[in-house]
């Protein structure tokens, strides 16, 4: 989509707009901060001894909350300029971001990989079922909620620097799963790898573009994605039948 150009505009994302900070960092810290509060109204309406359903239902309550609050402040928005910049970051993008945003996100993104990698073996015996693992001695209320907090830290930080690129953070554990077979928790590394290797063909990709037009990064992976799992979901019923 093509933008109106300004060499006096400081909008960097929704943040930027709603704030009217001018620092390159100012998403980031507000896609963090963000990100804690919907973990914690999550937890929240979930509860303490939520099931796995119960919080996919909350999760799905928060998405719809927060997605019609960004509507309404693009609806909002006080120029083009703020509205083009949240356009970029809702769709993804990798555009004109700096050093500082990378070291800002990296830092709790590696953090989090690396809690999951250490929780791996109580993560396979949790893929044997529920009660196999509280047979075998594991705390299965707070594994489960300490690698939601972890995962929403790493997820919450990537996505406050390039904004919400579809499907990579589905398509990378599939394959990786495909890799480490039955052992789930091996595959946070793999899937850490083959997400950044997706993203950078995706990156590359769209600098084949018209000069003249901004193709975010998220609608490339969305259009790549999406009929990924339509032949995953497609390949699953095929199973079944036979």
């Amino acid at each position: 989509m093509p933008r109106p150009s300004s060499s006096n505009c400081d909008c960097r994302g929704i943040t930027a707009y709603l704030i009217g900070l001018a620092s390159p960092l100012a998403v980031a810290i507000g896609g963090v901060v963000g990100a804690g509060i919907a973990l914690a109204g999550l937890l929240l309406l979930a509860g303490p001894r939520a099931e796995t359903a119960t919080l996919l239902l909350a999760g799905i309550a928060i998405s719809a909350i927060t997605g019609a609050a960004t509507a309404l402040a693009l609806a909002l928005a006080p120029s083009p300029f703020a509205f083009y910049d949240a356009y970029d970051w809702l769709m993804g993008s990798l555009v004109d971001r700096s050093l500082p945003q990378l070291i800002f996100a990296a830092l709790p993104a590696v953090a989090a990989c690396g809690y999951c990698i250490a929780k791996s073996r109580a993560l396979d015996t949790l893929a044997l079922g529920e009660d196999t693992a509280a047979a075998m001695g594991i705390d299965l209320r707070r594994l489960r909620r300490n690698v939601i907090v972890a995962t929403a830290i790493g997820v919450g930080a990537a996505v406050s620097v390039c904004g919400a690129v579809g499907f990579i953070g589905l398509v990378g554990p599939v394959l990786a799963r495909r890799l480490v077979r039955n052992h789930p928790g091996r595959a946070a590394l793999p899937a850490a790898l083959i997400g950044a290797l997706l993203l950078l063909a995706a990156d590359i990709a769209i600098r084949f573009a018209p000069p003249d037009r901004s193709v975010p990064v998220g609608v490339l992976t969305a259009l790549i994605g999406a009929p990924f799992f339509l032949l995953l979901v497609a390949r699953m019923r095929w199973s079944e039948r036979i």
